[in-house]
């Protein structure tokens, strides 16, 4: 437990804030964690008020549904067989952390009025589907790790067992477990998201794909000034494609926001009894 609670101080999840521009266009790229700290998502709203009144039109991450085979593989090849959003949810409230589209609401009003200035960027869940096939037939590379991850697998097996089978146990424990799982999955956050370089056998189509077909749109689109919000383990590959497409695009500035924090409060009693 000391150790997790060492990893959220000691090593903080620092999300990128990046201003990249090719001349003609320019964009913020706010790197995002779909669980964390609310002071974290409230300064995110708050950049992005201003980011509207300063002219920007925000685009958002969110892989969009395909009703049929897109939603079905979606879910049984990237969400467990759940909804995604839900597990996410729910992760946050296990950890006492928040979920990034709660915070996102709060925009909706201004997206009600203004539509055209609320762009969900993302591919569509058959568009990946049709990649994950093609990249299967056409890449002996990636079907052949595919296949040794599959058979890596116990048939009960979801990748998660561990994590699921702890915060199943933290959200039936007393209020002192719930706290202490807190710690612990912060802990957990603290740690896992340093390992976002280590490439993962389903990267070609979760970041590589996505980041291809973002990196099109964002220099085919009309507007001129846009505000990004996405994983962060997106940044080094969008850059890359964008500077296939022009290498005009550049780094103009940068800075870095503390996504996951400490609890700024602490409960216990005192033994004085």
């Amino acid at each position: 437990m000391y150790y997790a609670a060492f990893l959220v101080g000691d090593r903080p999840n620092l999300l990128p804030q990046v201003v990249l521009t090719n001349g003609t266009k320019s964009v913020v790229f706010q790197g995002m964690v779909h669980v964390g700290s609310e002071p974290f998502y409230k300064s995110i709203v708050y950049d992005l008020e201003k980011a509207l009144a300063d002219g920007y039109t925000l685009y958002y991450e969110g892989v969009q549904p395909s009703p049929g085979e897109g939603d079905k593989w979606f879910s049984e090849t990237l969400a467990g067989g759940g909804d995604l959003s839900a597990n996410y949810k729910k992760l946050g409230e296990v950890c006492g952390l928040k979920f990034q589209l709660d915070y996102f609401n709060l925009l909706s009003a201004d997206a009600k009025v203004h539509p055209e200035r609320h762009i969900t960027a993302d591919v569509n869940a058959l568009q990946m589907k049709n990649e994950f096939d093609r990249l299967m037939a056409a890449d002996p590379a990636f079907a052949s790790a595919i296949a040794a991850d599959k058979a890596s697998k116990t048939p009960q097996s979801n990748g998660s067992d561990t994590l699921t089978a702890g915060l199943a146990y933290v959200a039936s424990g007393t209020e002192d477990q719930k706290k202490l799982g807190a710690v612990l999955c912060r802990g957990f956050f603290a740690w896992s998201l340093k390992q976002q370089g280590n490439k993962g056998v389903m990267d070609p189509v979760i970041l590589d794909f996505r980041n291809r077909e973002l990196a099109k749109r964002i220099q085919q689109d009309p507007p001129a000034k846009i505000y990004l919000t996405y994983g962060a383990a997106h940044l080094p590959g969008l850059f890359k494609e964008l500077q296939a497409l022009d290498p005009a695009w550049k780094v103009v500035s940068h800075k870095w926001i503390r996504g996951i924090a400490a609890p700024e409060e602490f409960t216990a009693t005192l033994p004085l009894n």
